[in-house]
């Protein structure tokens, strides 16, 4: 008999896993019908993996739902937050999901929900575009096989672009239809892309061929300069800023618009100088690694005397040297001799120091900054300072 009773318990158990089952099924289904029923969403836009080379930090996210029911639930979530989609359009092939999302430098994880697919975007923050290799089938660009692919034709439709022979060419508020954030809130901003002539820069074509969307690399000069035809003479300056000599102008300034005057992306006086000049950083930066700081850092800054582009003097310096100090220091104007005693050169000796220059202000002054009074580069006591030269 006990074995009777086992056998029938043992019958009826898988009976009673399988109702289990059912209703654990039907419960999640009445509380959880997103998670069940969630859909794969279909990525069209960043491919996974992929590697973003931008100035601005964001990126847009597409998706793609096939039905609506789970329509109402697509986030993205990056981290502790959570995105929801700043647009959806009904279309050809189901419903496309926009989402816009701000990027890290360095790996961005990203989460579709409910579906749980995962999504992961390199960002790489671009400053400059001449180390810039754009034929590296590594480096992402949207419109590098296609002028659009064909599931965004349907509601961007690219017989709206305007094609013209100037040299600014057609408004193409087609563009903003996706890249609204280029503008942003800048208060600076270039005239091509107020006025939308987007395709002044970007396009591509060869005579009789398709137009091709692009993103200038290498010497940007060479479009630069199809306006600010008068910069050219930079060129023919006996010093150049390395920027200017590269042909790079996007090192400095934003093409489209940014938060300083000139469309420079932090503050021309000094903040953006040390971002190469990194020794000269904490000068300016209220630290004081000097007990002395040239005043005229704090004030102007280095485009006090420095010209940001060219000039014929060393160090893009507006004048000569003397020239420039007395600018200010006008007790010296017109001295070649007899400072700081008599007979002592002020001027048109050779610098003992450095005997490829001649002898200025510089020979005993730091410009920029000094432990020692009147930013002298030796103390004054023990005679210091004259050993420099009289040894």
């Amino acid at each position: 008999m006990k074995k009777t009773r086992d056998h029938a318990s043992d019958n009826r158990s898988p009976g009673n896993s399988m109702v289990l089952a059912m209703l654990f099924l039907l419960l999640g289904a009445f509380f959880f019908p997103e998670a069940t029923w969630a859909e794969e969403p279909e990525l069209l836009y960043p491919p996974a993996k992929t590697v973003i080379h931008a100035k601005i930090p964001s990126i847009h996210i597409i998706v793609r739902l096939k039905d609506d029911k789970s329509l109402n639930q697509m986030r993205v979530r990056s981290g502790d937050l959570l995105f929801s989609p700043h647009g959806t359009w009904g279309g050809q092939g189901g419903h496309y999901l926009h989402f816009s999302v701000p990027l890290k430098p360095g790996k961005n994880s990203f989460e579709l929900l409910p579906s749980g697919k995962n999504l992961a975007i390199t960002y790489k923050p671009l400053r400059s575009l001449s180390n810039l290799n754009l034929g590296d089938k590594d480096i992402y660009l949207f419109h590098r096989n296609e002028l659009l692919p064909e599931s965004c034709i349907q509601c961007h439709d690219p017989k709206k672009i305007k094609l013209s022979d100037n040299i600014g060419g057609e408004a193409q508020p087609f563009c903003f239809s996706c890249h609204k954030n280029i503008l942003g809130k800048n208060p600076w901003q270039h005239s091509p892309t107020v006025n939308m002539q987007c395709l002044a820069c970007h396009k591509e074509s060869g005579a009789g061929s398709p137009l091709k969307i692009s993103i200038p690399g290498g010497k940007v000069e060479n479009i630069c300069f199809r306006c600010h035809v008068n910069k050219k003479t930079w060129l023919q300056k006996s010093h150049i800023h390395g920027p200017v000599g590269t042909g790079d102008c996007t090192v400095c300034h934003n093409p489209h618009g940014d938060v300083e005057r000139f469309q420079l992306w932090a503050t021309g006086k000094d903040e953006l100088c040390v971002a190469c000049h990194t020794d000269k950083k904490n000068l300016v930066s209220g630290k004081k690694p000097v007990h002395y700081v040239h005043g005229i850092l704090n004030g102007i800054g280095c485009i006090a005397c420095h010209d940001p582009h060219a000039t014929d003097n060393p160090f893009q310096l507006y004048k000569p040297t003397n020239d420039l100090c007395t600018g200010c220091h006008t007790s010296l104007k017109g001295v070649t001799r007899g400072h700081p005693v008599g007979g002592h050169p002020v001027s048109g000796a050779k610098d003992p120091r450095r005997p490829e220059r001649v002898f200025t202000c510089t020979s005993c002054h730091n410009p920029h900054g000094s432990d020692f009074k009147f930013l002298l580069i030796g103390d004054i006591l023990g005679g210091h300072i004259c050993n420099q030269c009289h040894y």
